[in-house]
């Protein structure tokens, strides 16, 4: 009876110390040992944005980094928890900040309209701007491996963050599209964004509405992407219902034969979360974006 209440006591005194392991931060609780976070605060013009810097463990670095930057919709820093997980045990340091007016940043949230896009979007490219600047003079960060990563709006915040700097070392963008809001709003009205039911269009048909689309442009993000010189890892799904994935598909084909430093990933069966449509499992973006990474010298292989 006494061992047992030994080996008892000895269990609870374990289970307090994983405890104490893994609580005490209020946004990331991991649960993951070789990973720690920094909570920090980014002044963005008249915001501040509430910001986590998520490092290894070990290790003095400098390491690579990169800011995650939001797609559309009131994101927060832990709506991006599977970008540190996975990337940060690859030896990356990771930012992830709340968008402006959500969670704990300030300013006021809105949504992206396509006739004042450009306005929006320059305002966002302009946080993942400021949150670059912080990250870089992280003292275990390497200053000249310090990029971008994001999806879908993060398209096109992404080039508009790295336009006209020598300084970004590499941007990704998962499913973000090469074409304007108005045609990427119209689109996503045509197949129903993937989750509003609406009649099914053949894609050529699809396509022959498009070409006829005579509304609201908004931001075009061609004459950014025209003068791009970061290398940009560019990953589509030619089964996405929210951004026009042909289209987008050609233009960056045609960019990249113009000699914009793109590589262009497409996954057949694709969709919007880069998920395969018919077997419904995680397509290899993680992988896909490491062995890149060490292809760009920016991971050791």
């Amino acid at each position: 009876m006494q061992k047992w209440r030994f080996a008892r006591r000895i269990m609870f005194a374990v289970g307090l110390l994983l405890l104490s392991l893994f609580v005490g931060w209020p946004v990331y609780n991991t649960g993951i040992l070789n990973i720690v976070h920094e909570e920090v605060r980014i002044r963005s013009g008249d915001v501040e944005l509430a910001a986590t810097i998520s490092l290894p463990r070990r290790g003095n670095g400098p390491f690579p980094a990169l800011v995650s930057v939001h797609g559309s919709g009131p994101i927060r820093r832990q709506d991006l928890r599977a970008d540190w997980r996975r990337l940060v045990p690859h030896g990356i340091v990771v930012l992830t900040y709340d968008k402006r007016g959500v969670g704990e940043s300030s300013g006021q949230y809105g949504e992206v309209p396509v006739a004042r896009s450009e306005e929006y979007l320059k305002t966002l490219a302009a946080d993942a701007r400021a949150c670059f600047e912080f990250l870089k003079k992280h003292p275990r960060v390497d200053a000249q491996k310090v990029g971008f990563f994001g999806g879908s709006q993060a398209g096109w915040i992404i080039p508009l963050a790295a336009d006209g700097r020598d300084d970004v070392a590499f941007n990704i963008i998962l499913a973000g599209a090469a074409t304007s809001c108005g045609i990427e709003d119209h689109y996503s009205l045509l197949t129903g964004d993937g989750h509003r039911p609406v009649q099914p269009l053949s894609a050529e048909e699809i396509e022959r509405r498009l070409q006829a689309y005579d509304g609201p442009v908004g931001f075009d993000p061609l004459p950014v992407l025209t003068r791009m010189k970061t290398p940009t890892l560019w990953f589509i799904g030619a089964r996405d219902l929210s951004i026009p994935a042909t289209r987008s598909t050609r233009t960056l084909e045609e960019l990249r034969q113009q000699g914009v430093p793109l590589t262009v990933k497409v996954y057949p069966n694709g969709d919007h979360g880069l998920q395969d449509v018919v077997s419904r499992k995680r397509l290899p973006y993680w992988e896909d974006t490491v062995e890149w990474m060490k292809a760009q010298k920016i991971l050791p292989r």
